[in-house]
């Protein structure tokens, strides 16, 4: 009886911690979308020795795959590579955030919208890295149901 409660609890934080992770990203990806000029500002403000082309590029495609990658989990649609997808990204980002702490970026991190300047912190780190986590553990969930 314990162990049927137990992995039902445990299915139930699983579908939980899916489901936040895809809204992060959905909510990324979101605020990327209706802001292409600032996301491809702020990509060159990580990235100045990108040619602009290719930032135009970035930012126009970048949010519809953080987008669809998170449906994906949500519809469980190859959940298994979109939460490896998802898991990498935050990798990256966590670099991402490590390498350019201190610096003040021109519209903030970029990250789930944008404002006036903003000092990447330990606050950023740790919030990438608290996401980093998360993917990682939907991943593994994901990875255990196969």
């Amino acid at each position: 009886m314990m162990s049927i409660r137990n992995s039902s609890m445990k299915q139930g934080y699983k579908l939980i911690f899916k489901l936040l992770l895809a809204g992060i990203y959905l909510v990324a990806g979101g605020s990327k979308i209706f802001n292409l000029y600032l996301f491809k500002v702020t990509i060159l403000a990580y990235y100045p020795f990108f040619p602009e082309l290719l930032a135009v590029s970035i930012a126009i495609v970048f949010p519809w795959v953080e987008i669809l990658a998170s449906l994906s989990l949500v519809l469980n649609w190859h959940a298994k590579y979109s939460s490896r997808f998802l898991f990498l990204l935050s990798l990256g980002f966590l670099v991402q955030i490590i390498l350019s702490y201190s610096n003040i970026l021109p519209y903030g991190c970029g990250c789930f919208g944008f404002s006036g300047p903003e000092k990447i912190s330990l606050y950023h780190v740790f919030r990438d890295f608290s996401i980093m986590l998360l993917a990682a553990w939907v991943w593994k969930g994901e990875i255990e149901k196969h």
